[in-house]
């Protein structure tokens, strides 16, 4: 059988769930490491028994080695750069979220995928879990009726041992990602323009604003909230997020650490009377990275666009530009 050639880039933290996914498919082969820090990569090959180079230079390890694929797990800052290269190289790219900083290098990155016909594809985990797969259906299945109102709000403590600490909207540049792509998988909306107010809570300990509150219009006339505050002492919430969905026949929550759970207004009663529902879910998928890495190869070995691919994605990190944009303006911004 022939393999896929798989070449890291980037063999940091962030890479332990890409290595033990790869490792566990028969089709797959991994080829090298491109990494700068040569323990890291040493630590990896010896921790995983690879039997694999180790480059420090991306040009050399795609010149020798050749790969099918390329995973992107380097720090955002590079990601434009790394995944052009990538696909004019001939390479298809699955990459660590979020895609880039900036709107100009994320369409750069869309456009390089069509010029090429290679494949980019974003990693957004938490779409895959159970309880986020049965809000999913909830909402499909019609059964809260219109959705009128998203809301996902989001305390957690501090973590300055990553990037977060040097961007400028810590709230906004890392993690607000995977909740914006989260309620665009939920309620199958997309967002048409936000409003977004940034601070940085006094005595907080990331340079840039860890707060803030974000309010988009979507596309099917809901509007979701997104209320994040980085860095509180106390009473945090899931990194999750915690979830509220109301529509028109009833509600549902989830706390991000436990199953969600409905209230649906049982129809034809003469008073407001809610029946209450705990969402399940069909999809038996694999577990957060690597469940979308499962739909990667998927989508891939098939010839069909992943979940995740780079389009869709888009829509997702478009997001996080236009709340930045609003900040900047003051102002209520379209996403585009």
């Amino acid at each position: 059988m022939k393999k896929l050639k798989v070449l890291f880039v980037g063999c940091g933290a962030v890479s332990r769930p890409w290595l033990e996914y790869t490792l566990s498919r028969k089709d797959v082969a991994i080829v090298g490491i491109v990494e700068l820090n040569a323990a890291v990569a040493q630590a990896a090959k010896e921790k995983y028994n690879l039997d694999c180079p180790i480059f420090d230079d991306l040009e050399k390890a795609l010149e020798e080695l050749r790969p099918d694929i390329i995973y992107d797990l380097t720090y955002v800052t590079v990601h434009s750069q790394i995944v052009i290269e990538a696909l004019e190289a001939g390479c298809h790219v699955f990459g660590e979220k979020p895609m880039t900083l900036t709107r100009e290098e994320a369409l750069e990155m869309v456009k390089a995928t069509d010029r090429t016909g290679k494949v980019y594809n974003v990693m957004q985990n938490r779409r895959y879990q159970k309880p986020v797969r049965a809000l999913k259906e909830l909402v499909d299945f019609g059964l809260l009726g219109d959705i009128w109102t998203i809301n996902a709000d989001i305390f957690v403590g501090e973590d300055l041992a990553s990037i977060r600490n040097s961007l400028e909207f810590p709230m906004l540049q890392d993690n607000a990602i995977h909740t914006f792509d989260q309620a665009r998988f939920i309620t199958g909306q997309d967002p048409l323009s936000v409003y977004c107010h940034s601070y940085n809570p006094k005595d907080s300990k990331y340079k840039g604003d860890a707060a803030g509150t974000c309010i988009f219009e979507m596309s099917k006339g809901a509007v979701f909230v997104y209320n994040c505050v980085m860095g509180t002492e106390g009473c945090n919430t899931s990194w999750e997020s915690s979830w509220r969905i109301i529509g028109s026949k009833g509600s549902a929550i989830w706390d991000g650490f436990n199953d969600p759970v409905a209230e649906i207004r049982v129809p034809g009663s003469a008073k407001r009377i809610f029946e209450t529902v705990k969402p399940q879910t069909k999809w038996n998928g694999k577990y957060q990275h690597h469940g979308c890495l499962e739909e990667m190869f998927d989508a891939l070995l098939s010839g069909r666009m992943s979940e995740t691919d780079c389009h869709d994605n888009y829509k997702s990190i478009s997001m996080v530009f236009s709340s930045v944009d609003s900040i900047r303006s003051g102002s209520k911004v379209k996403v585009y």
